[in-house]
């Protein structure tokens, strides 16, 4: 094989690879939403739907209270503040993932 040959053939090569890069890269922007936010898992779109005991801080024997944040831009944030006997000095915030999270 020629020099020039396997030039074009690696030149051809990168095109398709590029191509498809570019595919790929479009594909995970415009479906980076579902990829992201996963609606529901197994079911599972509201605590309500979750097993005994997962369906509240509550059925675990713990002394919470639901809370709800809104953010600048208007949007709600639902989670349970869960409040320990004990003396306070130190609050952890944990963000879990989305599906089967939902209240409303």
């Amino acid at each position: 094989m020629s020099l020039t040959i396997i030039f074009q053939f690696l030149k051809q090569s990168a095109v398709v690879l590029l191509l498809l890069f570019v595919v790929f890269a479009l594909m995970m922007y415009f479906n980076q939403e579902n990829i992201i936010y996963v609606p529901e898992v197994n079911g599972l779109k509201y605590p309500s739907n979750n097993p005994f005991p997962y369906q509240n801080p509550g059925q675990l024997n713990l002394n919470y209270k639901e809370v709800i944040i809104i953010t600048k831009d208007k949007i709600k944030l639902f989670g349970w503040l869960i409040i320990k006997d004990e003396k306070p000095n130190k609050t952890l915030i944990y963000f879990h993932e989305n599906a089967g999270s939902k209240i409303i």
